[in-house]
């Protein structure tokens, strides 16, 4: 794989791993998590997006499709994205610059120059490099290619990833990367089933990343009445005990996040009620009741 597909790169970033690191944002992704806070990482391919808040009505684009799928109403350009996913042109039409090409090719040479950018700050902070998505390791071939130039720079790799590994790619991961941030999306079939659309039993990649004596970060993400019952906490508690190779627990609460950006959706995409301070209570006294040990909330550590 010469090329890999990227939707963003973050420099500076402090919440994807240790110290500061460069965050690289790989495109598409298996699952359909209805809280996704990038559904436009869902994809597997360069799609567009149009942001209407930009639009002052002049038709430019409307006249370049012909009128189909695109009409003006109160002076702004009406988009359907399910014809117009793939229509890249429309970038080039717009003088306002309502469209954007969601994904953008790179090399491996073009991610390496970026990521070495901030070598020193790598180095002074003990940060490093976090492959992210969407779900990077999908991109594995490529990523192992940009990694082995990354570790001729002696730099530390996290793999951020969500469990779901049809390729059966993990296996390989485990020689280049240092760490890596596994998500615990919920204990209960029926939410994956109904918010996820796919299974997923963290205990098989717990075993295989135990084995190669990798350390996990587990990240929780929390929506209220959705995900944070009980059974969550159970299985929270029963997953640290068993794998000591787990180090941290990140409790993530749930926030809003809504884009301008128009896009073809993959998704189901829903908005949950945000926890409050009491809510966020009742997490932390679930964490205490079980002895969790080494789990933070919001960048501090829950004392138990």
């Amino acid at each position: 794989m010469t090329k890999g597909l990227i939707f963003d790169i973050q420099r500076f970033s402090l919440n994807d791993g240790p110290g500061i690191r460069t965050t690289v944002f790989f495109k598409g992704c298996g699952l359909r998590c209805a809280w996704c806070h990038n559904p436009e990482s869902i994809a597997s391919y360069q799609q567009l997006s149009y942001d209407p808040t930009r639009c002052d009505g002049c038709q430019k684009c409307m006249v370049a499709v012909g009128g189909k799928g695109i009409s003006i109403l109160n002076q702004k350009a009406v988009v359907d994205m399910d014809i117009h996913d793939r229509t890249l042109e429309l970038v080039g039409v717009c003088p306002q610059n309502c469209f954007r090409v969601l994904g953008d090719e790179k090399t491996v040479d073009e991610i390496v120059n970026v990521v070495l950018k901030d070598l020193d700050y790598y180095r002074e902070s003990h940060g490093g490099v976090t492959f992210s998505g969407g779900e990077a390791l999908n991109q594995w071939p490529f990523i192992e290619s940009v990694a082995k130039k990354l570790k001729e720079h002696g730099l530390h790799l996290t793999l951020d990833i969500s469990g779901y590994d049809p390729a059966r790619y993990l296996n390989y991961t485990t020689d280049l990367i240092d760490l890596y941030l596994l998500d615990l999306k919920t204990s209960s079939d029926m939410v994956y089933q109904k918010y996820i659309r796919q299974i997923l039993d963290p205990k098989q990649t717990l075993n295989t990343l135990k084995k190669a004596s990798r350390p996990v970060i587990l990240r929780c993400p929390l929506i209220p009445d959705i995900n944070d019952d009980p059974g969550y906490f159970d299985l929270l508690a029963n997953l640290v005990d068993e794998y000591d190779n787990i180090i941290e627990t990140n409790l993530l609460p749930y926030h809003k996040l809504r884009k301008n950006q128009n896009f073809k959706l993959y998704n189901d995409r829903q908005f949950f009620t945000e926890p409050d301070s009491t809510r966020k209570e009742i997490w932390v006294k679930e964490i205490r009741d079980r002895k969790i040990r080494n789990v933070w909330m919001e960048n501090k550590e829950i004392s138990l």
